[in-house]
Order: C-alpha cells, then structure tokens, then sequence
C-alpha cells in the first residue's frame, strides 16, 4: 500500500532531481554557513583553532567550538533539509502533506513513540548486558552545565535530524527506486546500501575501518526498510532512529562517534565487530515484538512485484 498510494502522486523521475538538488542545496549552504559563523566568531575573539587536526580527527575543539556548539552546527542542516524536503515532495510531486509519512493520510505518532520506548528499553537491556561484562569500560562523565544544554539540545534537534534521514532513505527515495524497478526488496537493498554510503565518511568509519562499520548501517538501512513495507510509513522507522541517535549522543558515547557529545557515559574502548551481531539480535527481537504488536502478516509482500495503479485489484495489495 506504500508504493501504491504514491502512485497517485507525481512520481516521473525527473522531478526527483529539483527536489534532491534544493534539499541538499539547502543542506550544504547552512553547514557552510554555520561553520563560517563559527570560524569568523573565533578569528575575532583570537580563539586558537587547528583545522589540520579537525580534518584529522573531526574533533569540534580543534576549531574552537565546544562539543554542544558543534551538535549545532552539526544538526541544525538536517533540519533544515528535513522541512525542505518535506516541502519540496509537497511542492514538485504533488503529495498532501498528510501522505508524505504514511500510506494512511496522517503521521501515526501512537508508532513512533511507542517504537521508540521499545527500542530504548532494548538498547539499555543491552548496555546492562555488556556493563557487567566490563564496568571498568565505562566512564562516568555527569557535568551539570555542560549536560543539560546537551540534553536540551539532543530532544530539539536530534528527532528532525533523524526523521530527515528517514524521509529521504527510507521513504521519499525507496519509494522512487521501488516504483523504478517494480520491486520492493530491490528497492530495500538500494537504499540500504545509499544509507550505508551516506555514512562512509562517519569518523567512526575512519577509525575502524569500512569492513568493521558498514555492515552496521547497511544492515540498519534494511531493518528500517524491511519495516516501512510490513507498517506502510516511516513513523516506526523514524521511532527507532530517533531514539538511537539520542541515546547515543546523551547517554553512551565513545571518543570516535560522529556525535561528539558530553553524554553521561563514555566507552573508553570500543569493540567495532560485535555492533552488527548485537543490533541483528535486536532487530530480530523488536520484530518480533512489532509484529504481534501490529499484526504484521503480509511478508511475502516484501518480494512480490509492485502492480501499476492500472492492474490493481479491489484489495489494493
């Protein structure tokens, strides 16, 4: 029924291309000129600043910034780019707004939030888990002042930053590639392999290697895709994105995340190859749970060729 109901909307390929180009036009324009605030503010108040060390290492400090400024300058983009798209898929394919989420005319926030609450309860069963194997890995980091500014900044900024990367993954562009090719796992595996490519230049990625990290966000790219077909929307999805990035960026983080951030706990080290077989086992756990949840029963859907509005049945499926 996703890709169905998008065929009611304009979806010829080449209108893809003014909205991807304003979107990420949008997107690069505010970095840069976020960063230049950033940079000019520092040269006048003679704030030292290494930019060698900051290509290096993507360390916020080597340019001046604190690690809650540099959430800013990182985050603020993709909300940006999140309400851009949002408005370009209204503008350019003719998709009410209410649509642009879900096959069922409206966000279904009762999904979002409650697969957010299941994922966070799954994410700290796991972190007790690995914390009694080796408490002396974590490090507790509570700052008052630097901590509640984080905490203040993560909820505002964090959920548009993950709702724009599962607008554009999992919804706008496997919604194209899906009606592209007539398929739905074609259009899984493409878009899952884009996320993983999106995040190629993550530092984490940098730090221990392409073998190590990609297999965790191409696997991410097909739960959450997998997802989106059996649920008909991205909320789940987006539910389960949002509370990760969080989690990650206020409660438990390590020196090499792409999220810099005075979270509460720090690893100090961090183990890149057992990411990928502990997220599949929660994958598998929270579909579980989903798909009692929602009585999600058409899975062979997932490999059944995408129909033309044209050779529809009254099922609509």
């Amino acid at each position: 029924m996703y890709f169905i109901k998008a065929q009611e909307y304009r979806y010829e390929w080449w209108r893809f291309i003014p909205t991807l180009l304003i979107t990420f036009g949008f997107y690069f324009i505010s970095a840069y000129i976020l960063m230049s605030i950033v940079v000019a503010f520092n040269i006048a108040n003679g704030i030292p600043m290494d930019p060698e060390t900051f290509r290096n290492t993507a360390n916020p400090e080597a340019l001046g910034m604190s690690q809650n400024m540099s959430l800013v300058v990182f985050l603020v983009p993709s909300v940006i780019a999140f309400f851009t798209l949002w408005l370009t898929i209204m503008k350019f394919h003719r998709v009410p707004s209410g649509n642009i989420a879900s096959a069922y005319g409206g966000i279904r926030w009762g999904r979002l939030f409650s697969s957010a609450l299941i994922w966070l309860i799954l994410l700290m069963l796991a972190e007790l888990l690995m914390y009694s194997l080796a408490p002396d890995n974590y490090q507790y980091n509570f700052n008052r002042t630097e901590f509640i500014p984080l905490l203040i900044l993560a909820v505002l900024l964090i959920p548009f930053q993950a709702s724009f990367e599962e607008l554009l993954f999992r919804g706008y562009l496997m919604q194209g590639t899906g009606l592209l090719f007539r398929s739905r796992i074609v259009a899984v595996i493409l878009t899952s392999v884009a996320f993983g490519v999106a995040h190629a230049l993550n530092p984490e990625v940098k730090e221990f290697g392409y073998l190590a990290t990609m297999p965790y966000y191409i696997s991410f790219g097909l739960f959450t895709g997998l997802i989106v077909i059996l649920d008909n929307g991205i909320e789940i999805a987006c539910g389960i994105h949002m509370i990760n990035n969080l989690y990650g960026s206020v409660l438990v983080t390590y020196e090499s995340s792409v999220l810099k951030t005075p979270a509460l706990w720090t690893l100090r080290k961090v183990d890149p190859w057992t990411m990928t077989p502990a997220f599949l086992v929660m994958a598998v756990i929270f579909l579980l749970i989903m798909r009692r949840k929602y009585a999600w029963k058409e899975w062979k859907k997932i490999f059944r060729r995408i129909p033309r509005l044209s050779e529809m049945d009254t099922t609509g499926k």
